[in-house]
């Protein structure tokens, strides 16, 4: 499988960035794919120029992404407006991120199939780590649903993290696993080692995401330890 011209043969690094400049930094820095979180742009009428020019300017892949405020978002207008935005770029992305409980998910995978483009079926719980068979089971809908599984739990607990990684073992593949917040920061680098296709990292400024790291951290130690 593959996102753009890139195969997910082996881990990736998705530089999330959320302006244009931050493209040439996320290229040099290491990173594979590029992700545009949408609901991090502050002008939403400036969405698909944003999409347009970050097209223009590099070869790397394109994931869209407009994170619902309930697993993690920043977006605060209607759910129909959050879905009509997404839809409007996709002709210049190669993948989309939809929520599994996002209620609109049916309409979206139907417009990304007519584009062409994969589908990342997203999965985020800031509270806990759920059980493995939950987690298991979670896997196996999202991809019942879409082409690659995203799962980002909580991790309180050291525990919480080899669950992670034990499920990660025995899940179908391609898949993304991430165990956030500080305990399982460490999951970003290692779970691509138990079969984690994508680790997400930051360009400049603030983590994205509990226990985000930065695209250049990420890349000295996918280098070092994958590749």
């Amino acid at each position: 499988m593959r996102i753009g011209n890139v195969e997910l043969n082996t881990p990736k690094i998705v530089g999330v960035i959320t302006s244009v400049d931050e493209v040439d930094m996320a290229e040099k820095a290491g990173a594979d794919i590029l992700e545009i979180r949408m609901d991090l742009i502050p002008k939403k009428e400036d969405v698909i120029r944003f999409f347009k020019e970050v097209a223009n300017t590099t070869s790397l892949p394109i994931i869209a992404t407009n994170r619902l405020k309930s697993e993690g978002g920043s977006f605060v207008d209607s759910e129909d407006q959050r879905i009509s935005m997404l839809i409007s770029v996709m002709e210049y992305a190669n993948a989309v991120d939809i929520e599994l409980r996002a209620a609109e998910i049916g309409f979206v995978m139907d417009k990304a199939r007519k584009s062409g483009i994969l589908s990342i079926v997203s999965y985020h719980d800031f509270s806990e780590t759920p059980t493995k068979e939950k987690m298991l089971e979670i896997l196996k809908d999202a991809r019942h649903i879409g082409d690659i599984p995203k799962l980002a739990v909580m991790a309180t607990a050291l525990s919480d993290v080899i669950s992670l990684l034990e499920v990660t073992l025995q899940a179908q593949k391609p898949l993304c696993v991430i165990a956030m917040g500080p305990i399982g920061k460490h999951s970003r680098v290692i779970a691509p080692l138990y079969g984690s296709a994508l680790t997400y990292g930051y360009v400049s400024g603030a983590a994205k995401a509990p226990g985000q790291l930065s695209i250049r951290k990420l890349r000295n130690a996918l280098d070092t330890l994958v590749n």
